[in-house]
């Protein structure tokens, strides 16, 4: 019977099926042992590197994440999930107000004190220039990212231009992909030096790549082409800004398992008897194993042979839960144990039975996706009311959603705003060096219905 094995996956978890039986199946994170001398506080981060990896042409790799998959594990993650993808869109647009506009910041007296207001401007000269490349998807593209990773890569293409006086010019911005882009240093350098542009992270084998320097504000001709990477500043990290939502990534596995729970399920009419659990370091032994035995034989490793394992030993545990023969029988592996503190954190394999009150447990999965939604909500700093994520699909009140926009123009605009503007901005500074003027996102107020006239209600403004 355990031929006919269905795995649902979500990332390294799964629900796993024969038409007899069915167990949830997770994978738990590495706890590090402190008393492990060879451990070292930056062994066990996405974020900090004591070494980089060479590359080329006498360049180091900054790597982005554990495996340098940073920008592709949110990616794959969050694409997942049926909600927060619908979020990312709403604080895209919470941003985007209504489009990019030029203005100058000036100063006013309102109630005899100086208040900075924006005065919004039409310039020709760089409305020519900003509306002869695609300027527009440049700045969603780069609001994407900055949703994402909090930064963004973007390329300034000089290309030998010149302008109408004969000066050199900056041609037009270019997006990089976060995922083809990492940041580079020359060996020996400590800060970031250079951009390099490729397929090599998910092929391995660089067979064809870009290196550009990165750009520089004081002299922004330098260089035919450069990179800008413009982020966040996030406490004690080297390159990469920290992406907020990096911390809420295992409430969003959570949530879109709860979907796949449901569904298998519903699918085989049978509840879930078992949950079982494994230690992630089990699998990253077995990876270890696995890529020795390859290069023993002179071989390329192979993922696929892990899953393969994997999934003969989701037979043997399939054959032990579900199986009249093995009633009263022990599955079981060796547990490593792990002291942190005064606890004792068991990190081996364990199998325990799930609740058969299936009204009881669907009501949990469900606490568990509010739960998650409203972490979520806090990573990407934007209030749940405004999000779209509001509990059981319960709408909040106008004025609760009012309030929620109107905090977040006060602090959720200008940061996002200056780091996703900042090139473009520099490129502006750079080719018309005389025109004060920036880009920047235009917003309408915003005001209750009641403090409207009755011609400027929505209700009254619907076609």
């Amino acid at each position: 019977m355990t031929d006919n094995l269905t795995i649902e996956r979500y990332g390294q978890d799964a629900v796993v099926s024969t038409p007899v039986a069915v167990f949830s199946y997770e994978v738990e994170k590495n706890v590090v042992d402190p008393r492990d001398t060879n451990f070292t506080p930056r062994q066990d981060s996405p974020y900090l590197y004591s070494e980089a990896f060479q590359f080329s042409d006498n360049l180091q790799i900054l790597p982005y994440g554990d495996r340098n998959d940073m920008p592709t594990l949110l990616r794959d993650v969050v694409s997942a999930n049926p909600n927060i993808l619908g979020v990312f869109e709403k604080k895209q647009g919470l941003l985007w107000g209504g489009g990019p506009l030029l203005y100058k910041e000036q100063f006013v007296k309102v109630d005899n004190k100086s208040v900075r207001v924006r005065e919004w401007q039409e310039n020709k000269q760089i409305q020519d220039w900003l509306d002869s490349w695609d300027y527009l998807d440049y700045l969603l593209a780069t609001i994407t990212d900055f949703n994402f990773i909090q930064g963004s890569f973007s390329k300034f293409r000089r290309e030998n231009s010149i302008n109408s006086s004969g000066k050199k010019f900056i041609h037009s911005l270019e997006h990089l992909n976060p995922a083809w882009t990492r940041l580079a240093k020359k060996v020996n350098v400590q800060k970031p030096t250079h951009a390099i542009f490729t397929e090599f992270w998910q092929n391995q084998n660089a067979l064809d790549y870009q290196i550009y320097d990165l750009f520089n504000m004081s002299d922004p001709f330098a260089k035919p082409n450069s990179v800008m990477f413009s982020r966040t500043m996030t406490f004690a990290t080297d390159f990469y800004a920290i992406p907020t939502i990096y911390g809420a990534l295992e409430w969003i596995r959570r949530s879109t398992a709860i979907p796949l729970i449901l569904k298998a399920l519903s699918k085989n009419s049978i509840n879930a008897k078992y949950h079982v659990t494994s230690p992630a370091k089990f699998w990253d032994d077995k990876r270890k194993q696995l890529e020795e035995k390859a290069e023993a034989e002179g071989k390329d490793y192979d993922e696929r042979d892990l899953i393969a394992y994997e999934r003969e030993l989701f037979k043997t545990i399939m054959s032990t839960l579900s199986s009249d023969d093995n009633v009263g029988k022990i599955w079981h592996t060796k547990n490593l144990l792990i002291v942190d503190g005064m606890n004792i954190l068991e990190q081996g394999w364990s199998i325990k039975p799930i609740d058969q009150n299936i009204k009881d447990f669907v009501a949990t999965q469900i606490s568990i996706g509010n739960k998650a939604d409203s972490a979520v909500s806090a990573a990407l700093g934007i209030h749940k009311s405004i999000a779209g994520i509001s509990s059981e699909g319960s709408a909040d009140s106008g004025s609760e959603q009012l309030y929620a926009y109107l905090m977040y123009k006060l602090i959720g605009v200008d940061i996002p705003e200056y780091i996703v503007t900042k090139a473009i901005n520099a490129a502006i500074k750079a080719n018309f060096p005389n025109i004060d003027l920036k880009l920047g996102f235009y917003h309408e107020e915003a005001q209750r219905q009641e403090d409207q006239s009755s011609k400027d209600r929505v209700k009254n403004n619907v076609a």
